[in-house]
């Protein structure tokens, strides 16, 4: 697929506009701001490292899908991580006063978000044993004592470094990080526990973004449309960018 042009804007808040702010919701301001740039890209980088083609050999496959849920889980982790953020003190105050009247369905949205959170308790567990962390002993040793189905190890690799897998590591930890999801069979929590992920991403982002919309228009802006066009930039289309896991790379020297 060709790349297209894509137009970009500029939207000017002038500084005594942020000065008026209390600190508290200054603070909010740009926390928000800051968890909404980091949350969006790692849902992209999640849906890049979701590679469909028909290459269904292990060699291709299995360090795609390594990627892909390393992206999962650094982006859940810092779901977990915003939702504290939202729960805090200064926040909460800013979002029930200033920011959830002016959105539609604010404080219905936000119950939403809480729901949708608590209905994922694996969240807390994976964040700390793997998503900011690597695991301890103590919480791998039930997974890493050879049981009677376990096969030979594999790594699979090409003539450079970044070309190299550990694919029992990456058994291990995925099957670590799918019992989180608590159910006996830990196969079947891989397609519900992912969904799970994905919808959690989409919630968080899109009540940010409204969030800070809400905010920006009503605090911030004396204009309706204070947007500037920035010229247009050349863009591939969304759906047709990946992550590729073999790259061709130049010999150290």
């Amino acid at each position: 697929m060709s790349n297209r042009s894509v137009e970009m804007y500029e939207i000017h808040i002038p500084l005594e506009a942020v000065k008026r702010l209390s600190d508290e919701d200054r603070y909010t301001y740009y926390i928000l701001g800051h968890m909404f740039n980091e949350l969006i890209f790692l849902q992209k980088l999640t849906g890049f490292s979701l590679n469909f083609h028909n290459d269904v050999r292990p060699a291709r496959r299995k360090p795609e899908l390594c990627q892909a849920l390393i992206a999962f889980r650094m982006a859940t982790s810092k779901i977990w991580e915003a939702i504290q953020v939202l729960r805090s003190k200064e926040v909460a105050m800013t979002l029930m006063n200033s920011i959830l009247p002016k959105m539609e369905d604010g404080p219905k949205r936000l119950k939403d978000l809480s729901v949708a959170i608590n209905s994922a308790p694996w969240l807390s567990g994976l964040r700390n044993g793997m998503g900011f962390h690597f695991p301890s002993f103590a919480e791998w040793k039930p997974y890493i004592v050879p049981q009677d189905n376990w096969v030979d190890d594999k790594i699979i690799l090409g003539t450079h470094t970044g070309n190299t897998y550990y694919e029992s590591s990456d058994a291990i930890g995925q099957h670590w990080m799918f019992s989180q999801f608590g159910t006996p069979d830990v196969e079947a929590a891989v397609e519900p526990m992912i969904q799970q992920m994905i919808d959690l991403m989409v919630i968080m982002n899109n009540f940010l973004e409204d969030a800070l919309a809400a905010f920006v228009s009503e605090f911030l802006l004396d204009s309706d449309d204070a947007r500037t066009s920035m010229g247009k930039t050349i863009a591939p289309p969304h759906d047709s960018v990946s992550i590729p896991f073999w790259t061709h790379m130049r010999d150290r020297r």
